[in-house]
């Protein structure tokens, strides 16, 4: 009777949990915020390393709410028409309180000294200036009697309610998307502190691939594969602004060959993802290479498919920690691994506080009878928000349905329910 083999971790999120806490973040680069829209550009997304401080209260001042009438209370008592004696807009200090009439304010506006309430204009009734030309009289009003109704304070955000100054407006960790870029041009922020991009190497083993010479030609002898680990690797890692992704490497399957790639990559990168060289053949050096070098392997196989032989290992220096991903050679073990398992732990060492998934849920159409005592990563296509399709292949070298996909879902072993289940597009 086989024994049911054991794993360092049950699950992947549990694995990935295993490799966060041996990886820091990548430093801190100031940046100086220019007046030019580009300068503005080349921060979106990029990921704050310290917070954002308003520098004054948010509203400045007390200002209206909506169109309307600033008064005082008394003013309510005032019978017949009323003159609007000035105007409170927008982008200029207010006028001082009336007396003998009522100011007729903006939104956004400074309210004048002394008016306690806005009264909206619908609840007034409005006649133009009878007055000569020449006259100061922006016009008459009279209430009606829902204006009576409006209680004190209303209809004026006060001074400080968003925000106060020095209260954090942005908090570090996040990406600047735009709301948040919104915010610091609002706040005045000439000079922003941000985590450097991650550093990330693709490197693909094994001799079946062909040369860079040659990979783009159409007739490949039958023994050899072009390098399509490396472009969906590529692809993964491409328009994320905290990535700086490293033209790919090959290393043949040569232990001092690959020893000296492996080494290279982790001098200068934060992240080296790996494709093939981890299962249990007699050309498969990673796990032995990666010790050779330095690197604590935090697993090595998980209860997974596809992708079983994956390896996670992380290398200590003295000046930074590199996370590495040992990936299966196949295709969609390879492209499906990355997905998973490389994208957050990546978002963790750009300092993003927000870096564990948190994927969408969706239902399956229909469900195969199969289980697997396994983690099931089943690639699928969208067909309606929040209801998937099965793109069922041929195996984990099978690109061609890879590509009809719009993503995979995770099922847990034994599942063989709809759903919901976790989705990672693509």
């Amino acid at each position: 009777m086989n024994a049911t083999p054991k794993f360092a971790f049950d699950s992947p999120k549990e694995a990935i949990d295993a490799l966060s806490r041996r990886i820091g973040t990548t430093g801190v680069q100031r940046v100086e915020i220019g007046e030019s829209h580009d300068s503005l550009r080349s921060l979106h997304r990029r990921v704050l390393a310290t917070p954002i401080l308003a520098d004054r209260d948010s509203p400045a001042a007390d200002v209206s709410a909506m169109d309307g009438y600033a008064i005082r209370e008394s003013d309510l008592l005032k019978e017949g028409p009323i003159e609007v004696t000035g105007e409170s807009v927008p982008g200029s200090p207010p006028p001082p309180e009336s007396v003998t009439g009522v100011i007729r304010i903006f939104t956004g506006a400074i309210i004048p000294d002394g008016c306690d309430r806005v009264i909206q204009r619908e609840h007034t009734d409005e006649t133009t200036a009878a007055s000569p030309p020449d006259s100061s009289s922006l016009g008459q009003i009279q209430w009606t009697d829902n204006a009576k109704t409006i209680p004190s304070g209303a209809n004026i955000r006060r001074q400080g309610e968003n925000l106060s100054a020095g209260s954090i407006a942005v908090k570090a960790g996040l990406e600047l998307t735009s709301p948040r870029l919104a915010a610091l041009t609002n706040f005045g922020i000439q000079q922003v502190d941000l985590h450097a991009p991650v550093r990330v190497a693709v490197l693909t083993t094994g001799d079946e691939l062909a040369s860079a010479t040659n990979s783009v030609q159409s007739l490949l002898p039958p023994w050899k594969i072009r390098n399509s680990n490396a472009s969906a690797l590529l692809g993964l890692l491409a328009n994320q602004p905290w990535i700086d992704c490293a033209p790919p490497m090959h290393a043949i399957d040569e232990p001092a060959a690959l020893l000296t790639a492996v080494q290279h990559a982790i001098e200068h990168h934060d992240v080296v993802l790996m494709t093939g060289g981890v299962s249990m053949g007699d050309y498969d050096y990673v796990p032995r290479i990666l010790r050779e070098a330095g690197a604590e392997i935090v697993f090595h196989k998980l209860p997974l498919r596809p992708g079983k032989p994956i390896l996670g290992a992380v290398h200590q220096s003295e000046s930074k920690s590199t996370l590495i991903l040992g990936l299966p050679g196949n295709q969609v073990s390879a492209t499906m691994g990355a997905r998973r398992f490389a994208m957050p732990l990546i978002r963790k060492l750009a300092g993003m506080t927000n870096w564990e998934e948190f994927p969408p849920l969706v239902m399956l159409e229909e469900v195969s009878e199969k289980t697997l005592p396994l983690h099931w990563l089943r690639g699928v296509r969208m067909t309606q928000p929040g209801l998937a399709a099965l793109v069922i292949g041929k195996g984990s070298g099978d690109v061609a349905t890879l590509a009809a996909t719009d993503g995979f879902i995770e099922m847990p072993p034994h599942a063989n329910h709809a759903g919901p289940w976790p989705y990672f597009a693509w």
